[in-house]
């Protein structure tokens, strides 16, 4: 602090300041309860968990420790509503205040009951509750395990009750707290003892782990991890007997079985020794008749056989065995001979199929089919084609000429009474149609198609030699003829336009 005596001013450093305000705030604020919603938590820290305190208007940060968090019996989470007891503390080197809690608890829900909900729920969520690993209790045990407090009336009422039901029933008992800070650790350490001493010294056939009444505070310890993780790797076969029949711990849940009260425990662990015996003694009954009526009908079975005449002559034995070898070989002879004839259908049919597949078989079919193919050839040979158009021409022209030669035929005959200066009109006549019937021939010989393919066209034949008149008659990729004035060419479509 420097005081500048000239103007009257008391001037701070940072440090200073922010010092002095810190210990303002941290001694006034040093003790007191805030209620609030959890916002922005973070649990990724080493130190503690850091979150928000914050209700409708004004938010404060806020820090838990470690050592503090481990006293806690629930769970913090996200938005969760709490009333958190602790000081205010002022970090000089950013200048911000911030809540350090050292108590928690969750509003209008008391801590043990969200611990209990958040407990139940994760250990359900891991399988502790399963009932594929609920196990049978034996019954007729020959020793029970006992986990409660020498001190309480559990235990003096359970030893009374077996007792009563089965007086010779072994039982081992082991001391824990069954409440109060340490009492987890020392039911969770009994259970593990007296598991060992069943595997080293003495089997123990089932536990009855168990307090009497009482508040949620005082069964808490039934209600920690570590006692249900204790109920649920023990080999021993667990009843849980805490509380009375309206109370419900986590041990319930791990348990093999549950117990309304520790003296259900101890009807559920040992039966009525006297209804056992009327038990056995009924199947002791029902034993003995049955095996009176085995006897009985055993008796009977050996008068029956004795009674019936068994043929016991050997040399009858003997021939039956032969009648019976003979059947075999007939059986085996028939066997070979139908298998023999298998075998010769088989081989026929395979030199049938062989036969079939012999080269020159072979090579006859192939040379009937060349010569098939060649006779079709020939027929559509475009020479032979061309040829046959020629054939067609010469027939036509011969018609022509025929029909022209009876043209002048009727026309002489017509005229043949005509005086000799009609003569020349006949010969007009005559020439006249003699031009006609050479326009005609001219005319046919212009279309005809040998004319057509000198004249430098071609014929289109598809692979059924059809002539191809139209693009819709073939498809991409068809092989086709083209007939020409001097041979024939074999093509395929690569493309219509």
């Amino acid at each position: 602090m420097i005081e500048n005596i000239n103007s009257g001013k008391i001037i701070y450093s940072v440090s200073e300041l922010t010092l002095l305000i810190k210990e303002t705030i941290e001694t006034k604020f040093y003790s007191l309860w805030v209620k609030g919603e959890i916002s922005g938590f973070k649990n990724g820290y080493a130190s503690g968990y850091y979150f928000d305190l914050k209700d409708s208007k004004a938010k404060i940060s806020s820090i838990i420790f470690k050592y503090d968090i481990q006293r806690l019996n629930f769970k913090i989470k996200e938005g969760m509503s709490v009333i958190a007891f602790g000081r205010i503390n002022l970090y000089e080197p950013r200048g911000t205040y911030s809540f350090i809690i050292s108590d928690i608890e969750p509003e209008g829900y008391g801590k043990l009951a969200l611990a209990y909900e958040q407990l139940k729920e994760k250990l359900q969520n891991e399988g502790l509750f399963e009932k594929e690993h609920k196990r049978n209790i034996p019954i007729l045990p020959n020793t029970i395990g006992i986990v409660t407090s020498k001190s309480g009336a559990v235990l003096h009422d359970i030893v009374k009750i077996i007792r009563k039901r089965f007086d010779n029933i072994h039982l081992i008992f082991a001391n824990a707290s069954v409440q109060g800070i340490n009492s987890s650790v020392e039911i969770s350490n009994a259970i593990k003892l007296l598991n060992y001493y069943s595997k080293n010294e003495h089997k123990i056939d089932v536990l009855i782990v168990g307090r009497g009444g009482g508040s949620l505070e005082d069964l808490w310890s039934f209600n920690e991890e570590r006692t249900a993780y204790a109920i649920y790797n023990s080999d021993i076969p667990v009843i849980s007997a805490v509380g009375h029949e309206t109370d419900f711990t986590i041990t319930d849940f791990v348990a093999d079985v549950r117990a309304s009260t520790p003296s259900n425990a101890a009807e559920i662990a040992v039966p009525v020794k006297q209804d056992l015996l009327s038990i056995i003694k009924k199947f002791n009954e029902r034993l003995k008749l049955a095996v009176l009526n085995a006897i009985k009908n055993t008796n009977n079975t050996v008068r029956y056989l004795q009674g019936r005449q068994y043929n016991k002559n050997p040399k009858k034995l003997i021939e039956e065995k032969f009648i019976l070898i003979d059947d075999v070989i007939n059986d085996l002879f028939n066997a070979e001979k139908i298998m023999v004839n298998n075998y010769k259908l088989r081989v026929n049919s395979l030199n049938k199929r062989l036969e079939l597949r012999h080269p020159a078989h072979i090579l006859k079919d192939k040379y009937l089919r060349f010569k098939e193919i060649q006779t079709r050839f020939n027929l559509r040979h475009p020479n032979k084609i061309i040829k046959d158009y020629k054939i067609i021409i010469e027939k036509n022209n011969k018609i022509l000429n025929d029909a022209m030669l009876r043209k002048i035929s009727c026309l002489k005959s017509l005229v043949g009474g005509a005086e000799l200066n009609n003569s020349k009109a006949i010969k007009n006549k005559i020439f006249i149609n003699r031009n006609n019937l050479q326009l005609s021939y001219n005319t046919l010989q212009s279309i005809s198609p040998y004319s057509v393919l000198k004249r430098g066209y071609s014929i289109a034949i598809n692979e059924t030699d059809k002539i191809i008149s139209s693009i819709a008659d073939v498809n991409i990729n068809d092989k086709i003829k083209i007939i020409m004035n001097d041979g024939l060419i074999n093509s395929m479509v690569i493309s219509k336009e």
